[in-house]
């Protein structure tokens, strides 16, 4: 599987979006700016995205298929971590969908190795561009930047098993 990835301004958006308008394109672009100008201090300003998923593999591709995103790290820690998430993706409806989730490492007695908490999905449909769905997927990570950054706060707020002392 082939994955590029560099900063914003290298994402081919009309390679990867072709069906998009140049509006929906540039709101991207200043939304990604935005974003990336809110990330902790260290924090690599990363973006993904895979060129063989521009057209929808169909229900056969095993998972979500990514076209593009971008992880924040906020703590990793002695196996724990706390990210958010931001990523495109097709729908198993062929739709695309922007979204964005809380990630935290899993406690569980079963590892299932990490939880998207607060996931927040937006589909690209007649009502919803991909520019409007993409401004509210960033906007929902700035205002997450804000709040805790202790995996723990987050995992008592979605009742997940919290860490074990080491």
């Amino acid at each position: 599987m082939t994955m590029l990835s560099g900063r914003f301004d290298s994402v081919p958006l009309a390679t990867l979006f072709p069906h998009a308008e140049a509006a929906d394109h540039l709101r991207m672009r200043q939304a990604a700016a935005a974003l990336d100008a809110e990330r902790p201090t260290g924090d690599e300003l990363r973006w993904e995205w895979f060129p063989q998923h521009v057209i929808c593999p169909g229900e056969d591709a095993g998972g979500v298929p990514e076209i593009l995103l971008t992880e924040i790290s906020l703590y990793v820690k002695d196996a724990d971590w706390l990210e958010l998430v931001l990523d495109i993706g097709w729908t198993t409806e062929g739709l695309l969908n922007v979204c964005a989730a809380v990630s935290v490492a899993c406690w569980c007695t079963e590892n299932h190795n990490t939880h998207y908490i607060n996931e927040r999905d937006l589909i690209i449909d007649d009502r919803t561009s991909l520019g409007a769905a993409f401004e509210a997927g960033v906007g929902q990570l700035i205002e997450w930047l804000a709040e805790s950054r202790d995996p723990e706060t987050w995992r008592i707020n979605a009742g997940l098993p919290l860490r074990s002392a080491p």
